[in-house]
C-alpha cells in the first residue's frame, strides 16, 4: 500500500509540473511582441505592360539617283563638313552636284533666256502696232506663240540644269551612301544615297490599335520614346507564334536610327487612382491572398483581391483602403492578432 501511495503522489507532482509549464509557455506566447514597420496605403496609377523586342525601320525611304552623266561632288552639311552616312538633311537640301560641261552647254540656258526676252519685246511691239491698226491680229498671235515657245524652251533648260543638283526629297538621315569620292564620274541611274525617317516596328501578341508604346535602346539608357500602335497583322505567324505589330514613335532629335534593336513596352491597360502596394507584401494563406495591417498594436489579417500588376506593385481591388497601416516587415510569420510594436517612423 505504501508503494501505491507514493506512485500516485509522484504522478500528481509530475502532472502539476506539466500544467505549470504549459501555463508559462502560454503566457510567453501571449506576451510576445513582434517589431514591425508600417506605411500608409496610398493610391496611384498602374499599367499592364507587354514587353517585346523589335528592330527599327524607317516610315519612308527616298532613293536619290543621278539622271545625267557627270563628275559628282558631295555638298557640305550644317557642320561645314562633307555629307556622309548618318548626316542629317532637310527637305530640299542639296546632297551633291554634278559637273557636266556637256550637259550645261547642251541646255543653252543663256541663249534661251535671251530668246525669251527678244520674243517678249516683239510681242509688245506687235500689240502696240495692232492698237494703231498697223499690224494684224494674226501678227499678234504669232508673236504671242513665239514668246510662249521661247519661255517653254527656257524652262526646259532650267530643268536640265537642275538635274546637276541632287536634292533631298524628305527630311531625315543619310542611311546609305555610295562609295563615291569627290569628282568621280557617274552615269545615269547611279544610286548615291537613301534617306530614311526612323520609326520602329515590334512583334507582340494581344495588343490593339491605338495602344501606347514606349521604346528604348541600350545605347540610350536615359531616353524613352513614346508613341502608339498603328498597324497589326490579322494573322499569327505560324513559325514564331507572334503577331506582327507596327508602332510609331516621335523621334524629334533623330536619336533613333534604322536597324537599331530596341525594347518595346506596349501599355495594354492603365488604371488611375487605385490602391497600390508592393507585390511582395501579398501572402497566400489557405489559398487566399492576404496582407497584414496594424490596428491598435495588433496585426490584423486582411483577405484581398488583386488586379493589375507590374514588376514591383499590385493593385488591391478589395481589402485595403487608403490610409490603412500596412505592415511592411516581419510579416511573413505573423498570425492574426499577434501583438506588434511599430519601429521607425510611420510612412
Amino acid at each position: 500500500m505504501k508503494f501505491d501511495f507514493c506512485s500516485k503522489f509522484l504522478l500528481v507532482i509530475i502532472l502539476c509540473g506539466i500544467v505549470a509549464c504549459d501555463q508559462q509557455a502560454e503566457q510567453r506566447t501571449v506576451d510576445l511582441t513582434v517589431p514591425v514597420t508600417v506605411q500608409s496605403v496610398e493610391t496611384g496609377t498602374i499599367e499592364s505592360i507587354v514587353t517585346a523586342t523589335g528592330t527599327l525601320r524607317p516610315v519612308r525611304e527616298a532613293q536619290i539617283m543621278t539622271e545625267i552623266r557627270g563628275s559628282l561632288y558631295w555638298s557640305k552639311g550644317s557642320n561645314n563638313r562633307l555629307l556622309a552616312k548618318g548626316s542629317e538633311v532637310r527637305r530640299g537640301q542639296t546632297i551633291a552636284r554634278l559637273d557636266s560641261d556637256e550637259w550645261v552647254v547642251g541646255a543653252r540656258v543663256e541663249a534661251r533666256k535671251l530668246a525669251v526676252e527678244t520674243a517678249k519685246r516683239t510681242l509688245k511691239e506687235q500689240e502696240t502696232l495692232f492698237s494703231r491698226q498697223l499690224a494684224t491680229e494674226m501678227n499678234v498671235e504669232n508673236a504671242r506663240k513665239a514668246w510662249a515657245d521661247a519661255e517653254a524652251n527656257y524652262q526646259d533648260a532650267l530643268i536640265k540644269i537642275d538635274k546637276t543638283r541632287l536634292l533631298a526629297p524628305i527630311q531625315g538621315v543619310m542611311s546609305e551612301l555610295a562609295d563615291i569620292t569627290q569628282g568621280t564620274l557617274v552615269t545615269p541611274n547611279t544610286t548615291i544615297a537613301k534617306i530614311d525617317l526612323k520609326i520602329p516596328n515590334a512583334q507582340i501578341i494581344n495588343v490593339k490599335l491605338g495602344q501606347g508604346i514606349r521604346v528604348s535602346n541600350y545605347a540610350l539608357p536615359e531616353e524613352v520614346f513614346e508613341g502608339e500602335i498603328v498597324e497589326m497583322d490579322p494573322a499569327i505567324d505560324p513559325v514564331t507564334r507572334t503577331v506582327q505589330v507596327v508602332g510609331m514613335v516621335d523621334n524629334p532629335d533623330l536619336l533613333l536610327r534604322a536597324g537599331m534593336f530596341v525594347k518595346a513596352e506596349i501599355v495594354t491597360e492603365s488604371r488611375q487612382n487605385v490602391v497600390l502596394i508592393a507585390r511582395n507584401l501579398v501572402l497566400r494563406r489557405r489559398n487566399q491572398k492576404v496582407v497584414f495591417v496594424e490596428e491598435e498594436g495588433r496585426a490584423q489579417q486582411r483577405e484581398v483581391e488583386t488586379g493589375l500588376e507590374d514588376r514591383d506593385r499590385v493593385e488591391i481591388v478589395i481589402g485595403l483602403d487608403p490610409g490603412d497601416q500596412l505592415i511592411t516587415s516581419n510579416y511573413e510569420t505573423l498570425r492574426p492578432r499577434t501583438r506588434v510594436r511599430v519601429t521607425g517612423d510611420r510612412r
